[in-house]
């Protein structure tokens, strides 16, 4: 009888257990203090900005875009060849301008343009397509080299060998298509943006098309 009164004293217990509200939490670092949360475990990202100009307007979509690339080039958005030469997004003119890190500084005016001109020359005349992840690898690797840059150029100008330049537009659209996948970005769509590359620097030039712009 005793045991059968211990056996059932056990299950009131554990039944009143169950309804205990108990919250259990993980510290991210040794000491107190810090909590793991539902969003942090599941690296939910649901930033939501919107980069539909039908909806928000050009202005608020460019800025959101913006936005968006920074955020891609501090995480692991951006890694298929962007982020390692590209340094950061802004605002100009009715267009989001991805700066190229070799061009970084330079501005709109002529003299702007001059220097961009004689930076390209210089990087030219280190080895073939220098401002490309690829070339800086083989320029690494191999050593400077004016002749072969002045060979690769006339061959990327004549189109005999492939450009970085040219795979960058598909660059772009797969690091917004990761960032809309994550919740960053909502209304990304490729139809609704141009884009492409300056002749000189490189830098990344994305802008409403015709039909979506006011």
């Amino acid at each position: 009888m005793a045991k059968s009164a211990d056996q059932g004293g056990g299950g009131a217990q554990e039944g009143a257990s169950r309804n205990v509200p108990v919250g259990v939490s993980v510290a991210t670092t040794p000491g107190p203090g810090g909590q793991v949360t539902a969003r942090k475990a599941g690296e939910l990202r649901d930033m939501g900005l919107d980069v539909d100009p039908r909806k928000v307007g050009v202005p608020a979509a460019l800025q959101h875009l913006a936005k968006a690339v920074n955020i891609a080039f501090q995480t692991d958005y951006g890694e298929n060849y962007l982020e390692s030469v590209y340094q950061a997004a802004i605002v100009r003119r009715g267009e989001v301008h991805i700066i190229h890190r070799d061009y970084f500084g330079f501005g709109d005016s002529w003299f702007g343009q001059f220097g961009r001109l004689l930076r390209s020359m210089g990087l030219t005349l280190e080895g073939p397509d220098p401002a490309s992840p690829e070339g800086r690898e083989w320029i690494r690797d191999k050593g400077p080299s004016s002749i072969r840059g002045l060979f690769s150029l006339i061959g990327r100008k004549l189109d005999l060998t492939t450009e970085y330049e040219d795979r960058v537009p598909a660059y772009v659209e797969q690091m917004f298509d990761r960032l809309e996948g994550s919740g960053i970005v909502v209304g990304w769509s490729r139809d609704d943006w141009e884009i492409w590359t300056t002749r000189i620097g490189l830098d990344i030039r994305i802008a409403p098309k015709a039909a979506e712009a006011p």
